[in-house]
């Protein structure tokens, strides 16, 4: 069972797109606050087009916190773009034999689910360092599940709306679904058999919610999923009227599954959110919208 003790040391690192200017001092002391060490990655600040340096340079900060056994977990700086593309410069032997979860959200999911589909790494998602300190301090809901993840203690959420009832458990997987769907066709997709999918996502059009929903309804082993929790779908554009709403999409997509969804559940880019551990077994109850883990 992961926990994390007074003065462990935690890795940061910029994975996915440059800090630029931005200022991630008031999240650091917020983990000075929960009595964590933050060390700052080598390449933390380095910027190479839109991403946190070189694809190799950002695989070397994640390598060398894995190597480090001082080193209890990782923690993204920020989301955007370009997690996929460290992915074939890490080392799953020696993440797989140290291993430590990575927080973060957004475009982290590729990041984490590339990494636990070759190491079985877990890892949480819902929690981003410049994201969350964005407009001041944290939310209260992202504070309490750090705190209860960071303790070791049991997590038991609340949220959503039943889209199909049942009760089910699998390891959860996923998160941003565009960033999920960058893995497809790459070494890197987890495998679906036995699975609980959790998908959110920001900015898109109601239609291609659409596409990206029937492209991992068309990957292997989808058929063997035991759930699925939709998250909150952000600023989203409907182009045309037969485009359909988000809830039009999820009900189109859910009408032939025999197996318990949510929808509406608190994560995703919205202020309040449930941080969530990709890659460990829950427990979903669709009729109560309750997870646990």
């Amino acid at each position: 069972m992961f926990k994390l003790s007074k003065g462990d040391k935690v890795g940061i690192i910029s994975p996915s797109s440059c800090l630029e200017d931005n200022d991630i001092s008031p999240a650091l002391a917020y983990l000075r606050q929960c009595g964590l060490t933050p060390i700052l990655g080598k390449h933390v600040h380095n910027q190479y087009r839109y991403m946190g340096g070189t694809d190799q340079q950002r695989a070397e900060d994640i390598i060398n916190f894995f190597r480090d056994k001082k080193i209890k977990a990782l923690f993204c700086t920020r989301g955007g773009a370009g997690s996929l593309r460290v992915l074939p410069y890490l080392d799953y032997e020696l993440i797989k034999n140290n291993p430590k979860p990575i927080f973060g959200l957004s475009d982290s999911t590729a990041l984490q689910n590339g990494i636990y589909s070759r190491s079985k790494n877990v890892s949480y998602s819902g929690f981003l360092l410049l994201y969350d300190f964005r407009n001041g301090p944290i939310a209260p809901m992202q504070d309490n599940d750090l705190k209860r993840i960071f303790t070791g203690q049991k997590q038991f959420y609340q949220s959503g709306n039943c889209v199909i009832s049942g009760q089910t458990s699998g390891i959860l997987i996923g998160g941003n679904i565009y960033a999920l769907n960058s893995l497809c066709g790459t070494p890197y997709f987890p495998d679906l058999k036995n699975k609980i999918l959790l998908l959110e996502d920001i900015g898109i059009k109601s239609y291609q919610l659409d596409i990206m929903l029937q492209q991992l309804k068309m990957q292997k082993g989808f058929d063997k999923i035991r759930g699925i929790i939709f998250g909150q779908f952000s600023d989203i554009r409907i182009v045309d009227e037969c485009d359909g709403t988000i809830d039009d999409n999820i009900n189109y997509f859910c009408a032939d599954l025999k197996i318990p969804v949510i929808k509406n559940f608190a994560y995703g880019h919205i202020k309040e959110r449930h941080i969530l551990p990709i890659g460990q077994k829950i427990n979903l109850d669709a009729d109560k919208c309750t997870v646990s883990f």
